[in-house]
């Protein structure tokens, strides 16, 4: 997963030297696998790295699996101020922007 310069801007304004950005799947949502995105203490929780950051990481082996190949972007706008996983290929995002779907599914 690459993490965009405005992502990566965004993230140093929100989170404290001790968090990180965890990113996360779980079943449901209209694409059947829902984007969780969770500010957590490194301190007290662990996660799968990725190249490149030290203020995002994978929640678990799945994520990381189903997530690799993706890209962590910000949309900036004024009404809809919020992060974006743009999927890898082989997945689709669906309507909503917040799950993904195997394609062929």
């Amino acid at each position: 997963m690459t993490i965009t310069p405005a992502a990566t801007e965004q993230l140093s304004k929100l989170l404290s030297s001790e968090e990180h950005l965890s990113i996360g799947l779980s079943g449901g949502g209209c694409g059947g696998l829902n984007i969780l995105l969770e500010r957590r203490d490194s301190k007290t929780t662990t996660g799968l790295n990725i190249p490149g950051t030290t203020t995002v990481k994978f929640a678990d082996q799945t994520s990381q699996t189903y997530l690799t190949g993706g890209e962590l972007d910000v949309d900036t706008s004024i009404f809809n101020a919020a992060f974006v996983i743009k999927p890898p290929p082989g997945t689709q995002s669906c309507g909503c922007g917040s799950s993904i779907q195997m394609r062929g599914t």
